[in-house]
């Protein structure tokens, strides 16, 4: 019998365009460098915490905008699913493991965590779809278990999918994968699991931590993965990442594999 694979999974490429549909990232620096060291600090952590024998991916092709991201990353997800039997952890650049960490062989559902910001939507969409409590994806979790059925929604809503500049195809992936999560029925108890994916929005000084909790209802002191929304300035968050690495004492890694 052969063994299943477990991949983490990443994304740093080259953005030919420097706007990012509400900003322009060249306001911030070498955005690219900001963001490969943020996944060095992402990986660095997921070596240090994250539990089970696991392989590492770095999709790195280039690409004119960032509208054409997600959408690769939803075909490249589906393509490594759909080639051998895996489960495959998306972890964004800006995802971070802070402490010991089990998700591999904890879930035989798609697995999202925790609310993205805002919590509900219903604003128009090509989609008509909306939620009550909508969440994050740039920690999802497919493992070979997910009912194929799953792959049937996405592939009918990733073929329908606007890719033209604007925040409506931004928004799509996240749509998507809300739509796959909810369609299984999951009952609120299991389905929340803020301790997972902590959300750091507002942090370091744009909120007190104490409100943040609140809004992740989750203690940050509780938290074993941490997302700290590196669209909000991406250096600010990249300098959080260095330091709570080093805070650690968590090793660093200075290659992406």
């Amino acid at each position: 019998m052969n063994q299943i694979k477990n991949y983490v999974v990443c994304a740093h490429r080259r953005i030919k365009s420097t706007k990012w549909i509400w900003k322009d990232t060249k306001d911030e620096g070498d955005i690219y460098e900001i963001y490969r060291q943020m996944c060095l600090h992402s990986l660095a952590s997921a070596r240090h915490f994250l539990e089970g024998d696991w392989e590492y991916i770095l999709w790195d092709q280039e690409i004119d905008h960032i509208n054409e991201a997600m959408p690769l990353n939803n075909q490249l997800t589906h393509d490594l699913w759909h080639k051998e039997p895996c489960n495959i952890l998306w972890v964004g650049p800006d995802v971070q493991f802070v402490k010991p960490t089990k998700i591999f062989g904890e879930f035989t559902d798609f697995r999202l965590f925790n609310w993205t910001d805002p919590k509900v939507w219903h604003e128009p969409n090509q989609y008509n779809a909306g939620f009550d409590n909508l969440f994050n994806n740039d920690l999802s979790y497919h493992p070979h278990t997910m009912d194929p059925k799953l792959w049937e929604i996405e592939r009918k809503m990733y073929n329908e999918w606007n890719k033209t500049e604007g925040m409506d195809s931004y928004n799509n992936q996240q749509i998507i994968h809300n739509t796959m999560f909810w369609s299984q029925g999951l009952e609120w108890s299991d389905a929340h699991r803020p301790e997972l994916f902590y959300q750091a929005q507002w942090l370091p000084t744009w909120a007190s931590l104490e409100t943040q909790d609140a809004w992740n209802q989750c203690s940050y002191q509780d938290a074993q993965v941490i997302h700290w929304h590196s669209s909000r300035h991406a250096p600010t968050k990249l300098e959080c990442m260095r330091q709570v690495n080093e805070a650690l004492g968590v090793a660093p890694v200075t290659e992406l594999k």
